[in-house]
């Protein structure tokens, strides 16, 4: 028999509860089954059958007290962290990486490629796929995010230049044939030959499109959202910027209600009134991302983002002529940063790393405290919002031993 068979039954969890929506907290109860939540609701709504289990030797009841309750975040555009990167293409670097996120709270990622051969493409989806399905902790990785090599060579941001091409719609039917519903979400920049036809595609195959890396006019990217383009990457970063005479891929990405986009609040991407005249314009159409590299989660030094050198001093990371390569951070720094460097509410804050990513790149059942969903949890410390613990599909995660565990209540605190 097995640890959950053992611990088979209801466990009840206590505290103030974030659902992800937006809603102010309210303390109550979460409920959990199997891998499931079973139900959330106020403290004073509590159903008799649920009070009743409170003092019932069977039942599994934790009080987190005035800590806050909230969805596993989500990060969709991620290519590393602890030292580690999706394009080692290698099973031990992406759990090391998975281990380091998933103790900071991100139970969900789209593993995150960058440009390069296509052979080092090829052995990085092997090896996220191989995690995925054999690995218990390869549950975080949601799908990959092809980001490159499909880009514009004027717009590489961080992208190595080298291996920049047109979109291959030969290459993406390669890899959706070996790696069947795993590839999620394609940035390509939408003025390149090819385009069209790889957009289609990945529409035909449930993969969102995604501009990125673009050097395409405000009527180019109209004309793409046509095509069924409907995400936008790393929002006025890496892509044609507005101007009053040709609004660029910015102005249409601000504009257009069809395209949702992300921001980087590491601090160093976007300047403050950058973040509130996205956040004001986008509203719910706009997540937040780290697209961390190895650097996360280490010390300040040298590394390398696919086979290009990256000084980082003081968590900013960088390449030496100055190109912002990257960032350093976990998504709850994100979290963290929307309310302490941008006064957004924490609900707020909460909504940009949970529901609002998971609605954009379809994961149905995550993003949300609600009946039904996936139990995938955060316990946040109400002073400083620091990650007390995580659950990964009703499992506790334990990042001292990485081994996961149905805790019983009195191996709580």
């Amino acid at each position: 028999m097995t640890e959950r068979e053992r611990s088979a039954g209801r466990l009840v969890l206590k505290g103030t509860i974030l659902d992800g929506s937006g809603r102010e907290p309210f303390s109550g109860y979460v409920t959990v089954e199997q891998d499931r939540i079973a139900s959330v609701f106020p403290e004073e709504e509590a159903p008799a059958e649920v009070m009743s289990q409170l003092d019932s030797t069977d039942a599994q009841v934790l009080d987190f007290g005035n800590a806050y309750l909230t969805p596993g975040l989500i990060d969709i555009h991620l290519h590393g962290g602890a030292g580690a990167d999706v394009m080692d293409g290698s099973a031990d670097s992406l759990i090391r990486m998975l281990r380091y996120y998933l103790a900071h709270g991100t139970t969900s990622i789209l593993a995150t490629t960058l440009t390069a051969p296509k052979l080092d493409i090829d052995r990085a989806l092997a090896a996220a796929f191989s995690v995925q399905q054999t690995e218990r902790i390869g549950r975080v990785i949601q799908g990959v995010h092809l980001e490159g090599p499909f880009l514009s060579p004027k717009w590489p941001g961080a992208q190595h230049p080298q291996w920049i091409c047109n979109p291959q719609t030969a290459w993406l039917r390669e890899w959706t044939s070996r790696f069947p519903g795993f590839i999620r979400m394609l940035t390509l920049a939408p003025e390149l030959e090819g385009a069209e036809e790889a957009v289609a595609y990945a529409l035909k195959h449930n993969i969102i499109a995604a501009c990125g890396h673009s050097d395409a006019t405000y009527d180019q990217v109209r004309t793409a959202i046509g095509w069924g383009i409907s995400h936008a990457v790393h929002c006025c970063n890496a892509m044609r910027p507005f101007h009053h005479r040709e609004p660029g891929v910015v102005g249409a990405v601000l504009l257009h209600d069809e395209l949702s986009t992300e921001i980087n609040v590491d601090g160093y991407h976007l300047h403050p009134a950058a973040v509130e005249l996205i956040l004001r314009l986008k509203q719910d159409r706009v997540c937040v991302i780290t697209d961390s590299m190895r650097a996360a989660g280490m010390t300040d030094g040298v590394y390398h983002l696919a086979g290009l050198e990256v000084h980082v001093e003081q968590g900013a990371a960088r390449f030496a002529d100055g190109t912002i390569a990257g960032s350093t951070i976990p998504l709850v720094q994100s979290v963290r940063n929307l309310v302490q460097m941008h006064g957004k509410s924490l609900p707020e804050a909460v909504k940009h790393a949970t529901s609002i990513p998971a609605g954009i790149v379809k994961l149905h059942s995550k993003g949300l405290l609600k009946a039904g969903y996936d139990a995938d949890l955060v316990v946040l410390e109400p002073e400083g919002l620091q990650v007390k613990r995580v659950m990964l599909s009703g499992d506790w995660y334990d990042p001292e031993t990485h081994d996961f565990a149905y805790i019983s209540r009195r191996g709580l605190l």
